[in-house]
């Protein structure tokens, strides 16, 4: 009897030292669960402040220094021209408002041709607009260098000691800074956030390679982050809200190309990084 209630006695003992831990696990998931909710509030908190303090009104996004991004659209004059007219809504933000038509005669361009064997010559993207921004069928795009180009010959024009530099090769860090810090960019990325596609038929550059170009490239001004992701001034779809991941798999997929305006010359840095991701394009 004596030893059938020890048993019991035991028994009891280890059922509340397993009430105890399963409490004190129960505490421990309960504390965790507060931290998280009180750290992702904050984080919230402190996005939605960013949001909060810029101001949205029609085609107009209102900074809190003070600055203005008018929302401009590539349409009619330049059905193509979404990178010329997203450098125009750059240059607005800075404070140079400037026609697309306009700042679109001081981008390097270059139209289609036929050599003697008959076949389609063409310019480079990374060099040259390529054909015809606006022509519905005969314009294609350029990369970062014919909108610097542009952008600093408009700049030069007004005296203005700011410039337009390339940003390619940015990670997420430096990117959501800028935003974080009031600055716009210009970025390559795709019609509808679809994964890239390259045409079937393309044309011949000078060196007599067959470039085939991307059939989905687009650009766009990111403005900002808040709670429903990035702020995009879209000219062809206006204002847009796009989700984080799904900016980062189409920007990464277009080598993180991108273009900002500064006010002093690119450090060293920026440009060894530079002629970095150019080098990793050419070996690819």
């Amino acid at each position: 009897m004596c030893q059938w209630q020890c048993k019991d006695r035991e028994k009891r003992k280890a059922r509340g030292r397993n009430r105890k831990r399963r409490w004190r696990a129960g505490i421990a998931a309960v504390c965790l669960l507060l931290v998280g909710m009180v750290g992702l509030h904050i984080q919230q908190k402190i996005r939605g402040k960013a949001e909060e303090s810029l101001k949205l009104c029609s085609d107009t996004l209102y900074f809190p220094r003070g600055e203005t991004l008018e929302l401009q659209w590539q349409e009619p004059q330049l059905p193509n021209g979404c990178e010329v007219t997203s450098l125009a809504m750059l240059l607005g933000w800075a404070g140079y408002p400037v026609d697309k038509v306009a700042l679109y005669q001081d981008m390097p361009q270059q139209d289609f041709t036929r050599d003697a064997a008959g076949r389609r010559m063409g310019g480079n993207p990374e060099q040259v607009y390529v054909g015809n921004a606006a022509s519905q069928t005969e314009g294609w795009y350029c990369f970062e260098g014919p909108v610097v180009e542009a952008g600093n010959t408009y700049l030069k024009k007004r005296g203005s000691e700011k410039h337009i530099k390339k940003a390619t090769g940015l990670g997420r860090k430096e990117l959501e800074k800028m935003l974080d810090q009031g600055k716009p960019l210009m970025v390559w990325v795709t019609l509808d956030g679809a994964s890239p596609v390259r045409a079937e038929q393309g044309w011949y550059l000078d060196d007599g390679s067959l470039y085939l170009p991307y059939a989905n490239l687009h650009c766009v001004v990111v403005a900002a982050r808040g709670e429903q992701g990035y702020l995009t001034a879209d000219p062809l779809a206006g204002w847009q809200w796009v989700d984080e991941e799904r900016f980062w798999a189409v920007f990464d997929a277009m080598g993180r190309r991108a273009v900002t305006i500064a006010q002093a010359e690119a450090t060293g840095s920026e440009t060894a990084r530079e002629k970095t991701v150019d080098k990793h394009r050419q070996d690819g």
